[in-house]
């Protein structure tokens, strides 16, 4: 009774509405069963609640928590190789920087405030690993795409005139070098053009996102982040830590990486709910007109013959987020990992001339 009093003061009052109320992971009746992804035999999702020893084993020995760590492994190597790119962006620059300390305090609160409120607010296991691994993943990313920028676009730093970058930068081994990409990781050593854009911002981007789309608690809560990373975002500036123009990509970056994953997710869901054969939109356009001219209304409406996108990306999406996880355990995937599709695919068809055409 207790912490039911205390769930309807700190969650949103329209969950029921959305369907966030309660675990989500209820509706998967096979989510316990155990099946063979790549190769390995393991139940598919963790349990909803944990009353047994098994259970605490099981909420690590399944297809989401293997997952999850594959994806931080994914996230380390990003960030070893963005690291690297940062290094041979200081052999093309001379210098030695200094560091502001607010921003980097400001970035920790942000992020243990953002640990610590889906840790209490998420409704299960699923949704937690599944918070992590999105965050994961497109951070990983980040890091990939920074170092390149990085690399390509060779900023002088903005703290300290005539930065020279370490001697292990420029004149050392391969050994040496590889190691110095763990002092950089851990703060212990900085370089001289690590700028365009922004690593700090596109933390606490990510943070205010994840809040954005998956936060369960009233608005205050999010509220609180957002002048955080606001906070965070402008200290940057005014500590001349970065470019102004580093912090504009990053915010812009950022959210269209975010974005674009949550879209695919999106896609991919319609189509295999639904049994949509091409993009979504243009088949739930033909399902609920009812007309010959429905694909020409849609197309009149949004005029994209031919929409971005690949089925391959939307896959590695898939992957990532576990969504086909999730498909198996309400058994539209099969134990093999193939679609039932026992949705007929969107069609056109033709509708009676005397009947106006449904308002759009």
């Amino acid at each position: 009774m207790f912490f039911s009093r205390i769930s309807n003061l700190l969650l949103s009052e329209n969950l029921s509405d959305i369907g966030a109320k309660e675990s989500p992971a209820t509706t998967a009746s096979a989510s316990n069963d155990i099946q063979t992804i790549a190769f390995i035999p393991l139940r598919l999702g963790p349990p909803i609640k944990i009353r047994t020893i098994k259970e605490v084993c099981d909420t690590i020995f399944n297809h989401d928590f293997l997952r999850l760590v594959l994806i931080f492994v994914w996230l380390i190597l990003c960030g070893l190789i963005e690291t690297f790119m940062a290094q041979l962006s200081d052999m093309r620059y001379y210098a030695g920087p200094a560091t502001s300390k607010i921003v980097n305090y400001l970035l920790t609160i942000i992020l243990v405030y953002t640990a610590v409120g889906f840790a209490v607010q998420s409704p299960d296991w699923t949704t937690r690993f599944l918070i992590l691994r999105r965050f994961a993943f497109i951070m990983g990313f980040l890091y990939v795409f920074r170092g390149i920028t990085l690399l390509v676009t060779t900023l002088p730093s903005s703290l300290v005139d005539e930065c020279r970058p370490p001697e292990t930068e420029l004149t050392g081994n391969a050994g040496a070098r590889f190691g110095f990409l763990f002092s950089v990781v851990g703060g212990t050593a900085l370089t001289c053009t690590d700028n365009i854009f922004s690593g700090h911002t596109s933390m606490m981007m990510s943070c205010a996102m994840i809040w954005r789309a998956h936060s369960r608690l009233r608005r205050p809560f999010s509220w609180i982040l957002y002048l955080l990373v606001t906070a965070g975002m402008l200290m940057i500036l005014f500590t001349r830590f970065h470019y102004s123009v580093d912090v504009v990509l990053a915010i812009y970056i950022c959210y269209t990486a975010w974005e674009i994953y949550l879209r695919y997710i999106r896609e991919a869901t319609m189509r295999y709910m639904f049994g949509f054969t091409r993009h979504s939109t243009l088949d739930l356009f033909n399902t609920q007109l009812h007309s010959t001219d429905a694909a020409r209304v849609y197309e009149y409406l949004t005029w994209q013959p031919h929409p971005l996108g690949k089925k391959w990306l939307m896959w590695v999406c898939m992957y990532v987020d576990g969504l086909d996880i999730r498909l198996r355990a309400l058994g539209i995937f099969d134990k093999n990992g193939n679609w039932n599709n026992q949705h007929e695919p969107a069609v056109l068809v033709e509708k009676d001339p005397q009947t106006p055409m449904s308002p759009v």
